[in-house]
């Protein structure tokens, strides 16, 4: 198991929570059953494909892969990805990509979220968590 699907069964547990009342009894009955395991991170692809499968019938529909770009050789990490988003959601208290993006393009240069490198990703999140810290001085001050 990757981290990635890890994380998607973590949110197939809180999809199903929310929309079906699951419990932790039931996830774990469905880990049984389906994947053979008492715990998300002991299932294998076999598993995990049936969780996936089981959760779609259930209405889950996963963007993990729209909302990080996935994992593409010379970009930012999916991780560095959904941490600038992160960041920024905290620094303008809403969603904002366009805002976003016109920061990046405004500070680093890059057009879009979608075309930094790992570089200028850190450099963001590097910046992010600086205005982040002010805006929290400027309002405790």
């Amino acid at each position: 198991m990757t981290r990635e699907q890890l994380a998607l069964v973590g949110m197939v547990k809180k999809h199903l929570a929310k929309t079906q009342g699951w419990d932790e009894d039931m996830y774990r009955l469905m880990l049984r059953q389906l994947g053979g395991v008492d715990s998300a991170k002991d299932l294998d692809e076999t598993g995990f494909a049936q969780i996936m499968e089981y959760a779609a019938s259930w209405g889950f529909r996963s963007d993990w892969r729209e909302r990080t770009f996935g994992r593409r050789p010379g970009m930012a990490t999916p991780r560095q990805v959904d941490l600038i988003r992160d960041l920024w959601r905290e620094f303008k208290g809403a969603d904002d990509d366009a805002g976003l993006d016109r920061w990046l393009d405004r500070s680093f240069g890059v057009s879009a979220l979608r075309f930094a490198t790992p570089e200028v990703a850190a450099k963001a999140i590097n910046g992010l968590k600086a205005m982040n810290k002010r805006k929290a001085a400027k309002a405790a001050g």
